[in-house]
């Protein structure tokens, strides 16, 4: 399963719509002060209808993402139905909700981008909204263009 940025196919719409943290006080938040973007990435498969998204958080000063969180906003049951296995396994616990992806590379701040990100789609359901829109439009391009 690969995924892509949202920008890749919708540039014009990611430069207006991606989210940007700006970190100012380190002594605050123990992260170092600088602008973050939260790059969202999105499952180029066709067939597959995971509703999850990979956010790559991007700082102006580091190469690479210096975190990659995996969000899912459907209920348990839906990923049990769509992966066919137990609500218990930790596999179904990646896909809802928000979470460190497994398998990623993650640096020592990832643990508080989750927490700041976990905070964002509390207060902010303008934007988990946003990141659904974002997965519609990816899939309906993805389908409409035959892309594998």
């Amino acid at each position: 399963m690969s995924h892509r940025a949202f920008g890749e196919f919708f540039p014009e719409i990611a430069d207006k719509e991606t989210r940007v943290v700006i970190v100012s006080d380190r002594s605050i938040t123990g992260l170092p002060p600088g602008a973050c973007a939260l790059i969202d990435l999105y499952c180029t498969d066709p067939d597959c209808d995971c509703r999850n998204v990979y956010i790559h958080v991007v700082h102006e000063k580091f190469p690479g993402p210096i975190a990659t969180i995996t969000y899912g906003w459907e209920n348990l049951r839906y990923y049990k139905e769509w992966m066919g296995g137990d609500e218990d396994d930790d596999i179904l616990t990646q896909f809802k909700g928000p979470a460190l992806a497994i398998g990623a590379r993650q640096s020592q701040f990832s643990g508080e981008w989750l927490c700041i990100f976990e905070n964002i789609l509390q207060t902010d359901k303008a934007y988990a909204n946003r990141l659904q829109r974002h997965y519609q439009l990816v899939k309906g391009f993805i389908k409409d263009k035959n892309i594998r």
